[in-house]
């Protein structure tokens, strides 16, 4: 029996027999081939005879080898794009056309077409065209996630406004039809530091009257490789046209091998979520959390959550977020009491091809200790890029604010008696594989430095982590 793609032949040929080679519009601005390119920069084949290969090869349905014959020719020559946009539109028009009886041919001509259209993107992340139709494709295969990214990307590129109204379409709709929703990572973690705890091992506390040195038994910095895992899922039920019921809970783990820096966390939440207009959204959730360290459980807490989004034009992205939170501690009852977080964030894509976003913060905290009151700021800048040969790159500086009431406990204290107080200052760097993919993930390699001063005993610390980790991307 022929594949799906293969009994396209017909149409195919058609297609990519007679290329144009203005498949793309004008405005992408797309290299034509020039003698002496490949003298400059050999690759293997002539490109007349690596793209004949590939029509051939689309013939009888082999697209991945297709696109591996051609994706060498794609940064230079513009019959290479035109000759996969071809082939990826026209598998997308036959899946559109294809009946709902039919799901299991469906399917596999919505693949063929994101796997053509993310191998135009990892060589030219600049063509909007293709970005679009790989949005389209998403969206009919029912990746909302994928499909969203990817439609709020081209905005960016100020489409014209028919186009503008036909992707808020498709993302009124995703938004819409929403139903269940779900994440799911693993890393290795190296870190030089897994307990943040200070290089210095000794304290001094006053004892009769003299400010006496003691070493600590589990003082000192303690590196390690640890392995993480983190899950998620939510259902949101319909209550009325624009009323739904959010369910939902996640799991993390972080495991150094019998430590007693070990740590898991379990949470949940349900509650209202409010689609107000086209562009706006709320969420009030009842959320709990239980956490454990070293097997042993540590704390539990309870409260109220608030979420709220708005596009406030095709580039500019806004959220808030606001909680109360009740904490109970097992062992440090003095830590128990309320906490409050507030913090907003900015997403402003430049273009298709580069991202920004600024956030910031503010928190309180109240435990039944006076001194340890808290007040914490925070700021974060990032930027992400998508560059050529399938990488994406992205950096973020975050720098973190506390102040305390009073000089807290010995042994990590202000020995004058003054209030504590820290600064926390930390970069994260980050390179993502994002064409290179395995059953949907693509590897993803994250380095974080982090150094916190304060005017307390044993509060300084410097850490330097990483993470080898797959990521759902693309």
């Amino acid at each position: 029996m022929r594949s799906p793609v293969s009994a396209l032949a017909p149409l195919l040929a058609a297609s990519l027999l007679c290329l144009s080679g203005t498949a793309l519009s004008s405005a992408e601005h797309l290299p034509t081939s020039q003698p002496g390119i490949a003298a400059e920069a050999p690759v293997p084949g002539s490109v007349e005879g690596d793209l004949n290969a590939a029509v051939d090869l689309l013939l009888r349905g082999e697209v991945e080898e297709a696109v591996a014959v051609v994706r060498p020719h794609l940064p230079r020559d513009a019959r290479a794009v035109n000759l996969l946009f071809d082939a990826g539109t026209t598998m997308l028009g036959s899946a559109q056309a294809t009946h709902p009886s039919q799901a299991a041919a469906r399917e596999a001509l919505l693949d063929a077409s994101i796997t053509i259209f993310r191998a135009i993107l990892a060589e030219r992340p600049d063509l909007v065209r293709v970005r679009l139709e790989l949005a389209r494709a998403f969206f009919l295969r029912g990746r909302d996630g994928l499909a969203r990214r990817h439609f709020e990307l081209a905005l960016a590129a100020n489409p014209p406004a028919p186009v503008v109204a036909n992707i808020n379409l498709h993302l009124a709709e995703m938004r819409a039809r929403r139903r269940w929703s779900g994440h799911f990572g693993m890393a290795l973690a190296p870190d030089t530091n897994i307990g943040a705890a200070s290089a210095s091992e000794t304290v001094l506390l006053d004892v009769f009257g003299q400010r006496l040195p003691f070493t600590l038994d589990d003082g000192g910095e303690k590196s390690g490789v640890g392995l993480a895992l983190w899950a998620g899922g939510e259902r949101q039920e319909p209550l009325a046209p624009n009323w739904r019921l959010r369910l939902g809970g996640d799991i993390f783990l972080r495991d150094y091998s019998g430590s007693r820096f070990d740590r898991m966390g379990l949470g949940g939440h349900v509650g209202p979520r409010w689609l107000i207009g086209p562009r706006t959204e709320a969420s009030l959730l009842l959320a709990a959390r239980r956490d454990w360290q070293a097997g042993d459980p540590t704390s539990r807490s309870l409260g109220f959550r608030l979420e709220a989004s708005r596009r406030l034009s095709p580039r500019l992205s806004g959220r808030f977020h606001a909680s109360l939170t009740e904490k109970r501690n097992d062992d440090s009852t003095h830590l128990d009491g309320p906490g409050t977080d507030l913090s907003a964030s900015l997403s402003w894509a430049a273009t298709p091809i580069l991202q920004t976003d600024f956030r910031a913060g503010w928190g309180r905290e109240r435990p039944e200790a006076e001194d340890l009151h808290s007040r914490t700021r925070w700021v974060s800048l990032g930027a992400s890029a998508a560059l050529p040969r399938g990488f994406n790159v992205s950096g973020t500086l975050t720098g973190r604010w506390a102040g305390y009431q009073g000089p807290g406990r010995p042994p990590t204290n202000v020995l004058d008696g003054m209030p504590r107080e820290d600064v926390t200052r930390s970069i994260r760097l980050t390179v993502l594989k994002r064409d290179l993919t395995i059953r949907g993930f693509s590897p993803q390699l994250s380095v974080t430095h982090e150094r916190r001063g304060s005017n307390a005993q044993q509060a300084d610390y410097r850490r330097t982590g990483a993470e080898i980790s797959f990521v759902r991307q693309f």
